[in-house]
């Protein structure tokens, strides 16, 4: 449910928090976003946490393997996906954290789009403690 009027939404602040977030996941921790975007006056970062192929990690956020001729794209879903699966022990944690990190960072920038940043937020669990509709404010 949104948290405000549609005159007084800070349309530019919502896309810059996007941008912000999405382009720092995908930068620092190779993480899969696949869309960013504003939705009924809400932020919403829609991603995927942990390493599933090597087209994550080297193209993060493709949905096709377009970058990749037809023998690494297959020795990828194969293969090198297998391989990779353990490597999450380590990722995930990281990725956890930088997701949290980040919103931290995008509330502290945007203060006043707080509850608009967390209200639609993909991983609201990862978020508990920040205020906003997963913590009941």
């Amino acid at each position: 449910m949104p948290t405000h009027y549609w005159d007084d939404v800070d349309w530019k602040g919502i896309t810059a928090a996007g941008r912000f977030i999405g382009d720092n996941l995908r930068r620092y921790g190779r993480v899969s976003v696949f869309q960013v975007k504003e939705k009924w006056g809400e932020l919403r970062v829609y991603c995927s946490l942990g390493v599933t192929s090597l087209l994550q990690i080297t193209h993060p956020g493709y949905m096709h393997y377009r970058p990749y001729p037809t023998w690494l794209k297959k020795l990828d879903i194969y293969v090198i996906s297998r391989l990779l699966s353990p490597l999450n022990i380590a990722v995930m944690p990281y990725h956890k954290w930088l997701y949290r990190y980040l919103y931290k960072r995008a509330i502290k920038k945007w203060p006043h789009l707080k509850l608009e940043i967390l209200n639609g937020a993909d991983w609201p669990e990862l978020l508990r403690g920040f205020g906003g509709s997963i913590d009941g404010i």
